[in-house]
């Protein structure tokens, strides 16, 4: 990415959000989001990576139903991996209500994509089918009459709820929102809806009208450059504090020189990311980069209370909360939403939280980490070779 000048700091958005209401609470989270399906009257557009078979995928389900019954226009996108049970469970049922599905890159040995390729007679072409399977849709979008939005990093899952299974659920944060700039998301959905990606990414031909200060998108390769070059500008430009949360910390070498830099400038640098996590050599990987951080002045905390998933940040007094991890997949694969924060009750809440978590956490030290087993370290290092697709 080049040096970046400490001057650089980029103006604070002017717009703000009508209404942001950040969730820490799985419970609450999804509570919300059935109230807000249960009370829609136009159209209920959802988009998540995994969209579960368990009773919160089920209770979410029955409430699009109800949506559908009362007419309420109802689209679905889920992930053909994470989500690939889906229609095996939900297809049939969606089918005679008249919600309406999508795969996204469903993967070839999937029920539902064996029957689109049966039902339309063509044969699939094999390149393009696992050239597609590396690229994802990692996004959490529910949109209520194009009015109300929710996202975050929530998944469709009993994981992220506490009522379920007590101290175990998942840390994780979301938010809902209401206002002018929630348009950008609904078109942002429709673009994935539509199948257009591939003649959007050709930019002298795509003509913008999704763009907003508040939306931080990466549909196209020149938005994945603009957004990540915009975060290490903020990040350079940061006077007081840096506070990072994070489930799948894989940072290339532009990151971790700005942290570097910003920590050595005086700044309050911390990354919290998961002692343990759903898929199990992640610490392993993100503890690779733990002495250089160290070295350079940067606090890591590892959360001990359960499965972190969050990926949150405070820049001094703008945050952002979201479905991006600081790796390699949401940089240049998957697509994903991130929303900034400027609201200053809701950059309480998330000052509030982090806190907390710390309180769960232990920190890193250069000593602890010097103990940790050799075999662990030798598998990490081995396994930043394979970060492209981590």
């Amino acid at each position: 990415m080049g040096s970046i000048s400490r001057q650089r700091t980029p103006a604070p958005p002017p717009a703000s959000w009508k209404t942001c209401r950040v969730f820490h609470d799985g419970d609450d989270f999804f509570t919300a989001i059935e109230r807000a399906i249960d009370s829609a009257l136009t159209r209920v557009d959802l988009e998540f990576y995994i969209f579960a078979t368990d009773k919160t995928g089920q209770r979410i389900f029955e409430a699009l139903c109800r949506a559908r019954s009362r007419g309420v226009e109802v689209r679905v996108v889920v992930d053909g991996i994470g989500s690939s049970g889906f229609s095996r469970t939900y297809g049939q049922r969606a089918d005679a209500l008249g919600i309406q599905v999508k795969i996204f890159h469903e993967v070839p040995w999937a029920w539902w994509w064996q029957q689109r390729y049966e039902k339309s007679g063509r044969r699939p072409r094999w390149a393009k089918v696992f050239r597609r399977l590396n690229k994802r849709t990692h996004r959490k979008l529910c949109l209520i009459d194009s009015i109300v939005a929710y996202a975050g990093s929530f998944n469709v899952t009993d994981y992220h709820l506490a009522s379920l299974l007590g101290s175990a659920a998942w840390r994780d944060s979301g938010v809902l929102l209401e206002g002018p700039d929630v348009a950008v998301l609904c078109a942002t959905f429709d673009e994935v809806w539509m199948g257009r990606l591939r003649r959007l990414k050709r930019r002298f031909r795509r003509k913008r009208q999704l763009s907003s200060p508040l939306i931080r998108l990466n549909v196209t390769s020149k938005e994945r450059r603009e957004e990540y070059l915009d975060l290490l500008v903020r990040l350079v430009g940061a006077e007081k504090r840096i506070w990072i949360t994070n489930a799948y910390f894989v940072p290339d070498g532009s990151l971790l020189r700005v942290l570097s830099v910003a920590a050595a400038a005086g700044v309050d640098v911390r990354i919290l990311v998961p002692a343990f996590s759903d898929v199990v050599f992640i610490p392993w990987v993100t503890s690779a980069f733990h002495f250089g951080l160290l070295k350079a002045g940067v606090k890591i905390f590892e959360y001990r209370g359960s499965v972190l998933h969050a990926k949150t940040m405070l820049i001094d007094e703008w945050g952002l909360i979201g479905s991006s991890n600081l790796n390699h997949r949401s940089l240049l694969h998957d697509l994903e939403v991130d929303i900034v924060i400027t609201d200053k009750e809701a950059v309480r809440s998330m000052e509030e939280q982090y806190v907390i978590d710390l309180g769960r956490s232990a920190e890193v030290t250069l000593e602890n980490w010097r103990q940790r087993p050799l075999l662990e370290r030798f598998l990490g290092r081995l396994l930043v070779w394979f970060r492209y697709v981590l």
